[in-house]
């Protein structure tokens, strides 16, 4: 997983994936604006390793001001980041598509095992109305552009609980989860990614692309006789994702390592920029 950091030389990403390089791009400029996956992102340079990869090396993706670690959907709306984005988004004419990684901190936050189908309801509706509120303000505010929500994959409270950040971080996380299994969590992630993804259904300028699954299907199980390319996305949902797949060497309970973004670019690639980027294709909003 290591093709795009480390891709020998005169060999591309899009070779190696049997991936032609288009002709010409719609799209100038990316804008990320959320949580620690979007900051980790942007930090690991992912989009931008990826884009150069596959011969769209042009394309200037943001996100120094508009990315930060532990925030939620209902920190984004708040009136002093709402103004904040609106001058990054004022500042970045070259700006043509905003990619929303969000919800995963008001999730883990208030979900439990514990929790009545009422409540459940309840948190989802109270997220789902902050990122309508988030996208809605984004697409007002540039006509000219397109959203992209990019959410997660299914975490690992499994393989985590040990060791330092274990015993720090992700042992007391789960606990405060109701100690779910696999199965529980990511089944209630799913159901509550797809009340997320209802967004993009409802409205033209609003896309949607799903990973969950993408790191069982790229990195596989192999101590577990399960290689990667087996598992195809979503994968098995009573599974965690790999901990090769994880950041901290694998002792991450939720977020990837640098590899594992990649591959979450790629996915979003696969899934809305390959057709963004092409001319041919692009939409009537540009």
């Amino acid at each position: 997983m290591d093709w795009i950091r480390n891709r020998p030389c005169g060999v591309t990403l899009a070779l190696l994936l049997g991936i032609v390089a288009l002709p010409a791009r719609a799209v100038d400029g990316l804008l990320l604006i959320g949580d620690s996956w979007a900051e980790q992102q942007w930090t690991d340079q992912a989009h931008a390793l990826a884009f150069d990869a596959l011969g769209f090396g042009a394309v200037q993706v943001y996100g120094a001001a508009t990315t930060e670690s532990g925030t939620t959907a209902a920190d984004w709306v708040a009136p002093g980041r709402l103004q904040a984005l609106a001058d990054e988004l004022a500042l970045r004419s070259d700006v043509d598509v905003v990619q929303v990684t969000l919800g995963g901190n008001d999730f883990l936050n208030a979900w439990s095992t514990a929790l009545a189908p009422g409540q459940v309801q309840a948190l989802t509706d109270a997220v789902h109305g902050d990122l309508e509120q988030l996208t809605a303000f984004i697409l007002d505010a540039r006509p000219d552009v397109e959203v992209l929500l990019s959410f997660y994959d299914y975490p690992n409270f499994v393989d985590t609980l040990d060791g330092i950040v274990g015993l720090f971080v992700c042992q007391p996380l789960w606990n405060d989860l109701g100690q779910p299994s696999p199965l529980e969590l990511n089944s209630a992630s799913t159901t509550f990614e797809a009340a997320m993804a209802g967004l993009a259904a409802a409205h033209p300028r609003i896309h949607h692309v799903s990973h969950l699954g993408q790191m069982q299907w790229r990195f596989g199980f192999p101590d577990d006789g399960i290689p990667p390319g087996q598992l195809a996305p979503p994968g098995d949902p009573a599974l965690p994702s790999p901990t090769q797949a994880l950041r901290l060497d694998g002792d991450d309970c939720f977020h990837l390592s640098a590899e594992g973004y990649d591959g979450i670019v790629l996915n979003q690639f696969e899934g809305y920029f390959e057709e963004r980027f092409d001319v041919i294709f692009r939409t009537r909003f540009r």
